[in-house]
């Protein structure tokens, strides 16, 4: 659980030195940003899931890795924390996976200016953070899901849920038929045998564990237009 095993102080500043020993922890990315929120530093972790080393990550912005409007919703979460010196929490779906991202006042002591330092970690269940409030990342990195239309995402997520087809044909107003087509495209294109293996992914991504309306939110850009 994050919040048993890394710092969730809502009024500090870190560093790189801050987490030292958990630098190297595989299940977590690590960065600091500037002020203009140019990547200053970061994990060997964090680099490899943007396929990418620590050294070539120096000076990129959001925006170099991932979409403008995920990069703007990134960065808004930000500059709560540069504006209110307080960590802000908000929950995303990156690469087809649930994460926790944290971010903190820069400890300027450390780099010689003010900014942001960001820990990301999986999330693979249910979470405390206490006082602090987790906002939803609105847009989503849907990774390997991505080639699912918003309504088989839908259908994906209630099955992975729990719920039967006829569960399902009677949450959307779908027919159970309709509700059939759509989980043989799913297995199709993901690659499925049976439903056992979509459980299982979702289960592993931490997709479970969203609420069915921040699903909807993350999967159907108009579901709140």
């Amino acid at each position: 659980m994050p919040d048993r095993e890394y710092p969730v102080l809502l009024f500090t500043t870190m560093s790189p030195a801050s987490i030292a020993a958990i630098v190297d922890d595989p299940e977590v990315c690590a960065a600091a940003r500037d002020t203009d929120l140019r990547l200053v530093w970061c994990n060997s972790v964090f680099a490899a899931n943007l396929d990418s080393t620590p050294e070539q990550m120096q000076g990129t912005r959001l925006a170099d890795v991932m979409t403008p409007d995920q990069a703007r919703d990134r960065e808004e979460m930000m500059r709560i924390t540069l504006r209110t010196g307080r960590m802000a929490a908000h929950q995303q779906l990156w690469m087809g996976k649930r994460w926790l991202s944290r971010v903190w006042p820069l400890d300027p002591d450390y780099f010689g200016h003010e900014g942001v330092f960001i820990l990301i970690t999986r999330l693979t269940d249910s979470y405390d953070l206490g006082n602090a409030e987790v906002r939803l990342a609105r847009t989503a990195d849907l990774g390997p899901l991505e080639i699912l239309t918003p309504r088989e995402l839908e259908v994906f997520y209630y099955l992975a849920a729990g719920m039967t087809a006829g569960d399902v044909a009677r949450a959307l107003f779908r027919s159970e038929k309709t509700i059939g087509r759509h989980l043989e495209n799913i297995h199709r294109k993901m690659g499925y045998t049976n439903r056992a293996e979509l459980v299982r992914d979702a289960v592993e991504c931490g997709l479970v564990h969203f609420t069915s309306d921040e699903w909807k939110t993350l999967v159907d850009p108009q579901h709140d237009a």
